[in-house]
């Protein structure tokens, strides 16, 4: 189950991936727990023609100091800096496997391919309000696996609409990807080619994919909420180039539901 979350996290949109996290109180105001579960459709892989339906469980607590503890962003640590929001956190990254481990892990479109194993994260985050927009820069390290490499992700968001119940806001974010990074996801050596593929070298880095959707949030009463996302992730550049890429438009959706103690 380990994997199947954290493919699921990953494959979302950012501004989906978000909006869990948003569920959580802001920080140092005071101690929080947050939890839920919910169902995401994503592809098996970034690039893959195939897709699944996957739980989606969250839980969170985060403290008065700013400390927090959670299955989407990790161990540790945000505040407010003036009109900046930063955060740096611990985090996880599954890996992919090379074949269809089970329903919830792997597809056998990457046979020959070789497992990417799953690696800790440095989570870094800074975020800035502009009037109505909200932007954010996040950045994630690759530590147990630095020949994996590391992504560069900014984000948007914005609110559309709302009543007293319900809130629809749009989102949108670019990813970049340094050499190691896009060589490990998106390339092709000449050993993993034999394998009725041809073998591809990126050659360097560039942005991977862009996304842009919907979320919607639904005020149940004063614990309940539930949030969904409905939007598209399209690869490009030397992702999408790739041998690996069979659809470089993947649509996204989530819905869960989020009950705060």
């Amino acid at each position: 189950m380990r994997h199947a979350i954290t493919l699921t996290l990953l494959s979302l949109c950012a501004f989906s991936g978000k909006v869990l996290a948003e569920e959580a109180a802001p920080a140092n105001k005071g101690d929080s727990l947050t939890a839920g579960i919910g169902l995401a459709y994503v592809p098996e892989y970034a690039g893959s023609d195939k897709s699944r339906v996957l739980p989606l469980p969250f839980l969170e607590k985060t403290y008065s100091n700013g400390i927090f503890l959670s299955t989407h962003r990790g161990i540790g640590y945000a505040t407010a800096l003036g009109d900046f929001k930063v955060s740096a956190a611990l985090g996880y990254d599954g890996g992919r496997e090379d074949h269809k481990k089970n329903y919830f892990s792997g597809s056998d479109d990457l046979k020959g391919m070789g497992k990417i194993k799953g690696s800790a994260l440095a989570v870094l985050s800074v975020g800035y309000q502009l009037g109505s927009v909200g932007l954010n820069l996040t950045t994630k390290q690759n530590l147990s696996h630095r020949e994996y490499g590391n992504t560069y992700t900014l984000g948007m968001e914005t609110p559309i609409y709302s009543t007293a119940s319900d809130k629809f806001s749009f989102g949108a974010a670019a990813e970049y990807a340094d050499r190691k990074h896009m060589q490990t996801y998106f390339g092709v050596t000449q050993q993993q080619s034999t394998l009725y593929r041809a073998s591809y070298t990126p050659g360097g880095g560039g942005f991977t994919n862009v996304s842009a959707g919907v979320n919607w949030m639904h005020v149940i009463n004063s614990d309940w909420v539930v949030r969904s996302a409905l939007g598209v992730n399209h690869l490009t550049g030397k992702a999408a180039d790739s041998p690996l890429t069979q659809h470089t438009n993947t649509p996204m959706v989530m819905t869960a539901f989020i009950y705060k103690f």
